[in-house]
């Protein structure tokens, strides 16, 4: 039989990189916090077997699915999963041993499979699963609301679910072709018996035929005179709007001229208000014997906010020179090689990285003798550089080309921090970066780094611990530059002092003038009291303003309304002077409302819809008619017989698909019994809301421990879920997959309903292959293989678990 062997994933949702995770035989549990991406592996399955839902998978679209990047890791460029499945009964004929399964996304969504390395489309994919009775919607899989879906389910909704596992659809089909059959063929019997009929009542058809044109006539007749009053009446009444909207009209706009006048009048007194208020303040201004004072001390102020520009400056300034001495480089040879203006060489490998200052003492002494290697783009520049080193007799160099630097090994290291992962630097780098830090981790101290194995580990105060496990210390003293600024950040450092001096002294002026910027005289005052005044005016006038405004603009409002009802009234004026002039003709009229003409008119056209196509001639249509009606009898016995023929076929269609209901009926129902008494210890069955009726509900019965038989739909909730897992269980038993996944099936079960769970897949996982995707303690304890995932940097990450007590592999 088919097993699932492992599953890798690459770029995958919220793995980043490549994971593959192997699935041995028994109860394999996949286990991490809320959020870590455990679920995730589920849907890789799903995506595997190739589902085009998005949604299913919980994805706005397929492109979704591709990792979005996180803190240290970029988007990747597409998804990858592979499916591997152990072929080795030969279940998949014309395979090997084993089947490679891949399918492929790109970021423009385009979906690619592979089997074996070779392209395949979706339809030959999805006919190879079937062979080992894998589908993405299969019964086989057990997501997190499928028990909630059952219990919420109706009894026909449950019922469908048989439906859908029996097949019986190819019966429905059947029985659906030869129905229609059977309707055509009655459809065709009732025709012939109606032309027979006709023939035999010709006369009284065309005895109806003329009633019907006699009516027709009466109700078009009626239909003119009708329309022909309602014109009259529109017309009449229109012009009686327009009159009463024309005497509104008039009346508003002198309302909105009487309005616009006093808006005027109060803008005008307000404009005055402004003026005077401005001309006070001129005075005010003017005679305060203090207005030089004032204008002194914002000069002062203008002054100090000028010299402290000055200072932020010039700190700046000292930031930028200072920081410049951290990449200068001791070696002539290194030196001279940069001057040298040789194109593609892109500098020494300090001054490529960074890191936070907290492990600045750990980087200085992690790359050693390599700070001043020369970076160049390829081989040709590193040679070019070392003949010009040679015939200048410079000295040496090193120089690390970036097309051909062999880097190492980037291993994750879960004591400490990875060097590549604190430092850093361009990505065009890397190979470089890790030819010199690829090996190396950061320990906070030595007694830490002793511990580490495998890995070269440095200190945050500079000791090492090689890998051959030589140890470097003591006290270290990391390295000075000479810098070229010193004279110039003296020079600022002084300014700065200078600066702070002056400022000192202007602080001291400018207390001394606002001491003296108090008193007012008596005329000031006065004038600030006429201001006041003044300014409380204007107020009154500007809220007046604002209220003249508002009520003008909602009549301008209504008259703009009026003439536009007075222009719709004009045209409906025409089109009824148009009406009026195609009824010309018509000399009377009824006298009624507009409404009561309108419905008078509906009732005449439905009417005269009512009689459909009328024959005008039929009262002249009095000829005899040759029936050959033995003929017509004939042909309708052949089609007697006919009719009784499909109704066997329907019902022998119907039979076959009762039997294969029911037999899958009770298949399911036997595992059903069977489960629930392993799960729960009672007894429970299926049965059919109406016995031997395939197309009523299926109602799930239970009887726990001590308790009478209940349906699902009464039950607590405890004992719906289990009873609803049971159901599921025995259909996928029936459906007979090479593994079973369950997706937190165990997330809202307390302790005593979890242990009966695990205890039933412990059990029937010594046959079948079980997958189970839980954070449960007590369902990670009982599993045979556990498997770790958790959210490191954005990035979900798996690993195995070996539980205390549980033998090595």
């Amino acid at each position: 039989m088919i097993r699932l062997d492992r599953i890798t994933m690459n770029g995958f949702k919220s793995f980043a990189g490549k994971v593959t995770i192997p699935l041995p035989e028994g109860f394999n549990v996949i286990a991490g916090p809320n959020g870590s991406g455990k679920s995730n592996t589920i849907d890789a399955l799903i995506f595997i077997l190739g589902t085009t839902s998005a949604r299913s998978i919980r994805a706005q679209k397929l492109e979704s699915l591709i990792f979005n990047g996180a803190k240290d890791r970029k988007p990747a460029d597409y998804c990858e999963v592979s499916l591997y499945l152990d072929n080795t009964g030969g279940d998949i004929p014309g395979e090997d041993k084993e089947v490679k399964i891949s399918r492929k996304v790109s970021r423009s969504g385009v979906s690619s499979y592979h089997v074996n390395g070779k392209p395949y489309t979706r339809s030959k994919v999805l006919e190879m699963l079937s062979l080992a009775k894998l589908s993405s919607d299969g019964f086989n899989i057990i997501m997190q609301g499928d028990v909630t879906k059952i219990i919420e389910m109706s009894p026909k909704e449950r019922k469908g679910v048989i439906d859908e596992i029996s097949g019986i659809a190819e019966f429905d089909d059947k029985k659906e072709k030869s129905q229609k059959e059977l309707q055509h063929v009655e459809e065709r019997v009732r025709e012939n018996m109606i032309v027979i009929s006709e023939k035999q009542r010709l006369v009284q058809r065309l005895k109806a035929e003329k009633e019907i044109a006699e009516k027709y006539v009466s109700f078009s007749q009626d239909l003119i005179k009708s329309k022909a009053s309602l014109a009259k009446k529109k017309h009449e009444n229109t012009l009686e709007k327009i009159e009463s909207l024309d005497r509104e009209i008039d009346e508003q706009s002198k309302k909105f001229e009487e309005m616009s006048g006093k808006f005027e009048e109060t803008e005008k007194e307000q404009q005055d208000a402004e003026n005077s208020i401005r001309s006070i303040t001129d005075e005010i201004i003017q005679k305060s014997r203090n207005y030089e004072t004032s204008r002194n001390a914002d000069r002062l102020q203008s002054e100090m906010l000028r010299k402290r520009d000055r200072i932020d400056n010039n700190e700046r300034e000292i930031v930028r020179m200072e920081s410049a001495t951290s990449h200068e480089v001791s070696s002539i040879s290194v030196k001279e090689t940069l001057r040298s203006g040789i194109d593609g060489i892109i500098g020494t490998f300090s001054s490529l990285i960074s890191v936070p200052g907290k492990y600045s003492t750990a980087l200085e002494v992690a790359i050693g003798q390599h700070a001043d290697d020369v970076v160049v783009e390829n081989e040709d520049i590193a040679v070019k550089c070392i003949r010009f080193l040679k015939e200048r007799k410079l000295g040496r160099a090193r120089f690390l080309p970036l097309n051909s630097i062999h880097p190492k090994p980037v291993r994750e290291c879960r004591e400490a921090a990875h060097m590549m992962e604190i430092t850093k630097y361009e990505k065009r780098y890397f190979n470089v970066i890790a030819y010199v830090l690829g090996d190396t981790v950061a320990a906070e101290s030595i007694d830490e780094g002793k511990k580490i194995k495998g890995f070269r580990v440095v200190t945050l105060d500079g000791d090492l611990v090689e890998m051959s496990r030589a140890m470097i210390g003591g006290f270290y003293s990391r390295k000075k530059g000479t810098s070229n600024y010193s004279d110039e950040i003296r020079k600022l450092e002084e300014e700065n002092a200078a600066l702070d001096e002056e400022m000192r002294v202007m602080r001291e002026e400018l207390e001394k003038l606002k001491g003296e910027l108090e008193a007012e005289t008596d005329e000031v005052k006065s004038l600030q009291d006429r201001k006041i005044l003044l300014e409380k005016r204007l107020d009154e006038l500007r809220s007046g303003r604002g209220s003249l405004y508002n009520e003008r603009s909602v009549v301008q409002s209504s008259l703009s309304r009026m003439r536009i009802e007075k222009a719709r009234l004009e045209a409906v004026l025409d089109n009824a002077k148009l009406d009026l002039q195609e009824y010309r003709n018509v000399m009377e009229f009824y006298d009624q409302t507009e409404e009561e003409l309108q419905e008078r008119v509906r009732r005449c056209q439905i009417e005269i819809n009512k009689l459909g196509m009328v024959n005008m001639k039929a009262i002249e249509d009095y000829n005899a008619v040759a029936v050959e009606f033995d003929i017509m009898k004939e042909k309708l016995d052949k089609l007697l017989k006919e009719k009784e023929s499909v109704v066997k076929v329907v019902e022998e269609v119907e039979k076959r698909r009762h039997d294969k209901f029911m037999e899958t009926f009770t298949e399911i129902n036997r595992n059903y019994s069977r489960i629930y008494t392993d799960l729960v210890g009672g007894f429970g069955q299926l049965r059919l809301e109406e016995a031997e009726n395939i197309d009523s509900g299926l109602m799930i019965e239970a009887s726990p421990e001590g308790k009478k038989i209940l349906n699902l739909d009464i039950m607590s909730g405890g004992e719906k879920t289990l009873t609803s897992l049971a159901f599921l269980f025995s259909v996928m038993e029936h459906y007979g997959s090479p593994f079973y996944v369950l997706d937190e099936i165990d997330a809202a079960l307390d302790k005593a309903n979890t242990k009966k769970i695990v205890e039933l897949v412990k059990k029937y996982s010594k046959s079948k292959q079980f997958i189970v995707i839980s954070h449960n303690d007590f369902t990670i304890q009982e599993a045979d293989k556990i498997f770790g995932v958790s959210m490191e940097n954005g990035v979900s990450k798996v690993f195995s678990i070996k539980l205390p007590g549980v033998a090595a592999e």
